[in-house]
């Protein structure tokens, strides 16, 4: 099965998910945040081990004994696994909310990283160690892909039409938007989170922009929470996608 192929498989399987009734959404919510993040920790620990395998080489001896300590070890298997875990469930609440562009970006990222991974494995081949040639590719695809994804979405969210939050208090934006207001189970009450962060920044960015003086550092928060989400969810996407080689693998065994 072609990687793309695989890729696009993943899509589809969230798009379906997110299109199920809110009884069935919240029955597959474990099962697909626990499948989620499983590809999201083995993109980050194959990164992060050659980050520390490369960084041991590079200061320490072969047969140093801090070489042998210093290596991966469980508390840093456990930091990835939290931090995949977080990125996975930000990344289903952000597609349970998210908008018909928002799966159009998404699906014209498969497409751009398989050409991204093709690029630089034709152009790094020939410089690059083997055994660090297929990792790198990965990283540096990653890196580059998730990038341009942050760019093309901050870019359509600021041409979209927001709800009008000037003049509002923060508890009364959040009643007039927020969705869900009052219904049961676990699912609901992360729906209700994120959209409350969304409407936060939201109206963060309208109210701090227009009175520089006062709210200047409102205005700075409003735009790095935007920022940091957008790639925070981004990041997630691209390791989610690069995680995807794993299932491809574990198919043709």
């Amino acid at each position: 099965m072609p990687l793309l192929l695989l890729r696009l498989l993943v899509l589809l399987l969230l798009l379906g998910w997110v299109y199920l009734p809110p009884a069935l959404q919240q029955g597959l919510l474990l099962p697909l945040w626990v499948g989620a993040g499983w590809l999201i920790f083995i993109t980050r620990l194959e990164l992060a081990r050659v980050r520390r395998q490369v960084w041991l080489a590079q200061y320490l001896q072969g047969g140093s004994v801090f070489r042998q300590r210093l290596q991966f070890g469980l508390i840093g298997l456990l930091w990835q696994l939290l931090l995949s875990l977080l990125l996975a469930l930000l990344l289903l609440l952000q597609l349970l909310v998210a908008d018909g562009w928002f799966w159009v970006l998404l699906a014209l990222s498969l497409p751009l990283l398989l050409l991204a991974e093709k690029s630089l494995t034709a152009l790094l081949g020939g410089s690059l160690k083997p055994e660090y040639l297929p990792v790198l590719v990965r990283r540096w695809s990653l890196l580059l892909v998730t990038g341009l994804l942050i760019l093309l979405m901050l870019l359509v969210r600021l041409q979209l039409s927001q709800p009008w939050l000037i003049g509002l208090s923060w508890s009364d934006a959040l009643l007039l938007q927020l969705q869900m207001q009052g219904e049961p189970g676990l699912l609901a009450m992360l729906l209700r989170l994120s959209q409350t962060l969304d409407i936060t920044w939201q109206w963060l960015l309208q109210n701090a922009l227009g009175n520089r003086d006062d709210f200047g550092w409102l205005s700075l928060l409003g735009w790095g929470a935007l920022f940091v989400l957008q790639a925070a969810f981004c990041l997630a996407w691209m390791q989610l996608l690069v995680g995807a080689r794993w299932l491809l693998k574990k198919h043709r065994e």
